[in-house]
């Protein structure tokens, strides 16, 4: 079936029907405004390049939202999602406290350690000339992993010594930043790639040194980055390894940062309602960092994240069996229909696929409500979404936690259409990439509440 086969089908509810409606109900229209907001844009940028987040966004996009809303040093800023950093990364350097969630511990460990500037570069030096690379290896690598087929034998080798050189770093703060240098340089040493999912390129050919030249060219450009930073009024940066469906803001175990208090804009992009895993496209930086030492570790993270679709069947079923916590009209609907594709299609890899898209949204709710809960009046929730297509039922996410937001209490004020982008599903059929903004206050007028 082809992309007009789709669209022509009777049962196809179009991208168009869910727009003329959002803005009839709310009197929002979808605006076009292209801008960079992917993470591939951080490249070359100071301290935001020091480790690759394929799944993040721009610093550029975090630089524009602050300026726009005019947050500034008497200010503070959340990210409940803050995967590799970004946000805090980008408040810190603009002197603005921040506060960033995270329930993987890689991703508050690369936060950490890219918001962690006040190291010695002395030390830095004297610790990277001390690493001794001439010795065997004693340790060995991963053994839930298939190093062997991810690595080719003499770079594995060099892999190994080079890890085991970092045990020898008296300085705690020197060897988290070559640790992070260390995890940085894992995907471009091994036969694998993430486009945007981690997979083997059976074209990469890397050189049997390359760990050691990947690390030195890593760390030269940390210090780089270091000396442009250092002796600066920086914001305050407070992380959480945290689930952000739990994380109360309003309690006393939130610091006060700079006797502030309340947050003032939370800035996030989500997991998007798709087929990525998370944590296995990270699992070789976790794996090699000890953040996880087997598939069992791996799984357990999985299962208390915000759905994917490659969760175990039995939580799908636990979930099946509880109170939901969020319900939508449109939600339920999409959720029938995708249920209805399930029971004709015999040969799709998942029949519970309507179920992980309901709790998806379920799962976003208490994230959602926390937030609210803990901005000031006035403050404003910025968040990034793709809108998905899933066994031929479109998806119009960016609606519908514009439609979640309202219903907790915020006002929509505005959903700018960022990019477009390709299904993963069907390349003919043309997906969004949203940014959404709500805000903590009185409804604007004409606005209507989610039936």
């Amino acid at each position: 079936m082809n992309m007009m086969n789709i669209m022509d089908s009777p049962d196809f509810v179009k991208p168009t029907h869910y727009t003329t409606e959002f803005t009839d109900v709310f009197g929002i229209p979808l605006v076009s405004c292209k801008q960079k907001i992917t993470f591939t844009h951080n490249g070359d940028r100071t301290v935001h390049r020091w480790s690759p987040y394929i799944q993040g966004f721009s610093a550029s996009f975090v630089n524009k939202t602050l300026s726009k809303y005019k947050i500034s040093t008497n200010h503070v800023v959340l990210d409940p999602f803050v995967g590799s950093g970004t946000v805090v990364i980008s408040s810190k350097m603009r002197g603005i406290d921040s506060i960033g969630v995270d329930l993987n511990p890689l991703l508050i460990f690369m936060a950490e350690v890219k918001t962690r500037w006040d190291i010695d570069l002395k030390d830095v030096e004297y610790e990277l000339n001390r690493l001794n690379w001439d010795q065997p290896p004693r340790i060995s690598p991963p053994e839930f992993l298939l190093t062997n087929k991810q690595f080719r034998a003499p770079v594995l080798t060099n892999l190994l010594i080079l890890k085991q050189s970092l045990h020898e770093v008296e300085s705690p703060h020197v060897r988290d930043l070559f640790r992070l240098a260390f995890s940085s340089i894992l995907t471009d040493c091994s036969n694998l790639k993430r486009s945007p999912c981690l997979g083997y390129d059976k074209k990469k050919k890397v050189p049997d040194n390359a760990p050691f030249g990947y690390f030195r060219q890593k760390v030269s450009e940390m210090v780089e980055d270091l000396h442009k930073v250092q002796n600066r009024d920086w914001g305050a940066v407070h992380l959480i390894n945290a689930d952000a469906r739990v994380v109360d803001y309003t309690q006393n175990e939130i610091p006060v940062l700079r006797n502030h208090t309340g947050i003032d804009i939370a800035i996030t992009s989500p997991p998007y309602v798709n087929g990525l895993d998370y944590v296995m496209n990270y699992k070789i930086e976790m794996a090699w960092l000890d953040f996880a030492t087997s598939q069992k570790d791996l799984r357990r993270l999985k299962e208390a994240m915000v759905v994917c679709d490659n969760v175990s069947r039995e939580s799908i079923r636990v979930f099946s069996r509880q109170k939901n916590v969020y319900s939508d009209a449109w939600l339920d609907d999409i959720v029938d229909r995708i249920a209805e594709k399930m029971i004709e299609r015999e040969t799709y890899r998942r029949k519970d696929m309507h179920l992980i898209v309901k709790k998806y949204f379920n799962d976003l709710y208490p994230v959602f409500k926390n937030v609210y809960n803990g901005l000031n009046e006035g403050g404003r929730f910025v968040i990034v979404i793709g809108d998905s297509l899933m066994a031929d039922v479109y998806i119009p996410a960016d609606l519908l936690i514009a439609r979640m937001g309202k219903s907790i209490g915020f006002n929509i004020e505005e959903i700018q259409v960022a990019r477009k982008r390709r299904s993963g599903q069907r390349r003919d059929f043309e997906l969004r990439e949203s940014v959404v903004v709500l805000r903590k206050g009185e409804a604007r007028r004409g606005q209507m509440m989610v039936g």
